[in-house]
């Protein structure tokens, strides 16, 4: 069976365009983060009091457990394996793929800590924190790995479901389902202020739909050259 295409038609105008807002949303909440307009700060007082005061024990605990999933030592090391087990073909191209996709990981993650680093929002009193953190606030560094990660993967996986483009959504909705759930872990445990994560999210989406944009230029075929173009699964 042929595959359908991918659709590029409409990728190559939405990714550009949805880089550009990600990218103009974490600017602004940069700027409220550095305290130069800081225009979010009643929100993240509000919010953060607000769930500091309605936590419970049993739900602390779940959003510890979910939390650790998202670290850059786990994400990482996962999305090299998924790329090496979703290419198709010979080891080398595998390899090949699967160092690229992972680069454009750890990338990210080497930015997001330089730009946290610059940054340097203080976090919320420790008094709050329900779980141990290190590191600046702005922008989170575990929804960022996640939202990295789950993109990748999501990417990945759907190279394979072009032909059944429900199991393609179902895919990404799981996977936007994780950004968010990790998102909330982050200001539920108190060591993150809202607009950290929503600047997170920002960052990640700015990043990849970036990284496909670079991948459709460099590779104006759309492909990278590790799959087949007509082979049946």
């Amino acid at each position: 069976m042929q595959p359908t295409a991918e659709p590029e038609a409409g990728g190559r105008v939405l990714a550009p365009a949805v880089a550009e807002v990600a990218t103009l949303v974490f600017l602004l909440l940069t700027v409220s983060a550095l305290g130069i307009l800081p225009w979010t700060k009643g929100f993240d007082l509000g919010v953060h009091s607000w769930v500091v005061a309605h936590r419970s024990a049993a739900v602390v605990s779940f959003a510890a457990a979910l939390t650790s999933t998202a670290s850059s030592a786990f994400a990482v090391p996962a999305v090299f394996v998924a790329a090496l087990a979703l290419t198709r073909g010979s080891l080398g191209p595998r390899l090949t793929r699967a160092a690229l996709v992972t680069g454009v990981v750890g990338l990210g993650v080497l930015c997001r800590f330089g730009l946290s680093a610059v940054i340097a929002r203080p976090r919320p009193p420790e008094t709050d924190w329900a779980v141990a953190a290190s590191g600046q606030s702005f922008p989170s560094g575990h929804t960022s790995d996640a939202i990295l990660a789950a993109g990748v993967l999501a990417w990945l996986a759907a190279q394979r479901l072009r032909d059944r483009p429900v199991l393609r959504a179902a895919l990404w909705v799981i996977a936007g389902t994780y950004v968010v759930a990790i998102a909330w872990t982050r200001v539920y445990l108190g060591v993150h202020w809202p607009t950290d994560v929503i600047g997170s999210i920002a960052f990640g989406t700015a990043w990849l739909c970036g990284a496909l944009v670079a991948r459709r230029t460099l590779l104006p075929g759309g492909r990278s050259g590790a799959e087949p173009t007509s082979a049946p699964d």
